[in-house]
């Protein structure tokens, strides 16, 4: 078998290489590096995007502690202020037990005095009564 090459042949290849050689110089390669260019500011842009997803998630737990933190301490001083407010309630009832202790006593010796006035009085009247009822009833007095 005899391979007959004649000038037909190196002229469409050369139609053919011509315009692929162009096509690849003027199209292709730079449509390829637009593309990678492409996917690289994508895939840089991606990277980014977990990067600050971290961040945030960072910033997020930092924030959480913060709140934490705050919430404790807003507890402690809502607990000592409720422990001094108690304090201080428990001393001014005491002081009003003592203040109204003192009143009663003095009410009580007030009480006291008065009914043994009272009863004195009572006596003595009882008597006059006595003998009031006394003389009516024997007719004399005594």
């Amino acid at each position: 078998m005899e391979l007959d090459l004649d000038i037909t042949y190196i002229l469409v290849l050369a139609l053919f290489l011509v315009p692929v050689l162009l096509l690849n110089a003027l199209v292709f390669r730079p449509f390829l590096r637009l593309f990678e260019e492409r996917h690289d500011k994508l895939e840089g842009a991606v990277e980014r995007a977990h990067q600050m997803i971290g961040e945030a998630e960072e910033r997020a737990d930092a924030f959480k502690k913060q709140i934490r933190e705050a919430s404790r301490q807003g507890e402690e001083r809502r607990n000592a202020i409720r422990k001094e407010a108690r304090e201080r309630m428990e001393s001014r009832i005491e002081d009003e037990k003592k203040l109204l202790q003192e009143k009663l006593s003095g009410a009580l010796a007030d009480l006291e005095t008065k009914r043994k006035d009272a009863l004195s009085k009572i006596e003595v009247e009882a008597d006059r009564l006595a003998e009031q009822t006394a003389s009516k009833l024997l007719g004399r007095s005594l």
